[in-house]
């Protein structure tokens, strides 16, 4: 037998991500990545649906307007904003600008999977900072920052923990890092955090000349399926960032629709606060059937589960599914071999999930 080919990518493993089929008769309830249980703004529905009427005119290649209007909203310069097709697009960019094989990316050990995945496809060296508790480690991710390092991730709320690193401790990590490192902050979940942190972490974006804070409307703003993230660069790096993203890389409907759903503050207040009455109902429950959690700050719950026969967490996502037609993934990242990230759905959603727990975790094996 001839050997095989060897490719050039050694992509790191993780369960495979597919919409599945609920089971007949039942409708498909999706707790699985993160989505906005409360949809979006009806202003950004409406928006979109508007500019579909000229599905034959191309989109704004600079997304100028909702650039000027992220400007607008949170008091930054939208020649420091670039948008791209979600976050993740954005993030890929980042690492295209900066890293190279041979360069070295550092991350926390339990950061978000998409930054492993960057490395991977750059060649780089991906290396991981021990954490404390969960908690990301400042003085653990400078003593990697050597000569080849090259890039720091970092998301805050932490995806799949939902644990933010304390503000004073992102700021003494910049303070420590070497001028030729970037630090990218993934604020993805920013909207969950208290604001006056999440203010914190913009303002050490705009006054620092290698920080880049990355955002998207898939989130709190609920418009996850037209793909629309953003971020705040330091200028010098802005032409060098447009080159690498795709043209016209933001439909002109989903344009549209995140512009429109900066100007709705009530429905994103809404939203905030709802979530965080649903992260304590299923919280509270969840501490009621015994089963470990981290209670984080996004919208959903790192759950543990028994581990014993039966009563692993991929046994009771097939049988979520099976039965309730809910739809659960185990967590891909390292070091949660038995776990879920639950994501919260509305509070029918969320009382369903609690009884099909209680079912799963109370039924003979």
């Amino acid at each position: 037998m001839t050997e095989r080919p060897r490719p050039y990518l050694d992509p790191p493993q993780r369960p495979p991500f597919a919409l599945p089929l609920p089971p007949a008769g039942k409708r498909m309830i999706s707790l699985a990545i993160n989505e906005n249980a409360y949809g979006a703004s009806p202003r950004a529905v409406e928006a979109a649906i508007a500019r579909l009427s000229a599905p034959h005119r191309y989109p704004d290649p600079s997304s100028s307007e909702l650039r000027l209007a992220i400007g607008t909203t949170f008091d930054l310069d939208p020649d420091r904003i670039i948008c791209g097709n979600g976050s993740e697009e954005l993030l890929d960019v980042i690492g295209r600008l900066f890293a190279r094989s041979g360069d070295r990316i550092i991350m926390s050990q339990s950061g978000f999977f998409q930054f492993a995945l960057v490395a991977s496809r750059l060649g780089a060296e991906l290396v991981r900072a021990p954490e404390r508790d969960l908690v990301t480690d400042a003085d653990a991710l400078t003593a990697l920052a050597t000569p080849e390092a090259k890039l720091v991730y970092l998301a805050i709320p932490n995806n799949p923990t939902g644990v933010a690193m304390p503000i004073s401790e992102v700021q003494r990590l910049h303070a420590a890092l070497p001028g030729h490192v970037v630090l990218v902050l993934d604020l993805a979940y920013g909207e969950f955090l208290a604001p006056g942190d999440l203010a914190a972490l913009m303002d050490l974006a705009a006054k620092s000349d290698n920080v880049i804070a990355t955002r998207t409307f898939s989130k709190a703003y609920g418009l996850a399926a037209l793909r629309v993230g953003w971020a705040l660069a330091p200028r010098w790096m802005m032409p060098g960032l447009n080159l690498l993203r795709g043209v016209g890389n933001i439909n002109a409907p989903a344009q549209s629709a995140a512009t429109a759903a900066l100007a709705d503050r009530d429905f994103l207040n809404r939203v905030v606060e709802g979530t965080a009455k649903e992260r304590d109902f299923l919280g509270g429950h969840l501490t009621r059937l015994g089963l470990r959690h981290v209670q984080g700050l996004g919208n959903f719950l790192l759950t543990e589960f028994p581990g014993e026969d039966s009563k692993r967490a991929q046994d009771f996502i097939d049988f979520a599914m099976r039965e309730a037609g809910i739809w659960l993934r185990p967590v891909g990242e390292p070091g949660f071999p038995n776990h879920s990230r639950i994501g919260l759905g509305s509070r029918a959603e969320n009382e369903l999930l609690v009884a099909t727990l209680f079912s799963f975790l109370h039924r003979r094996a």
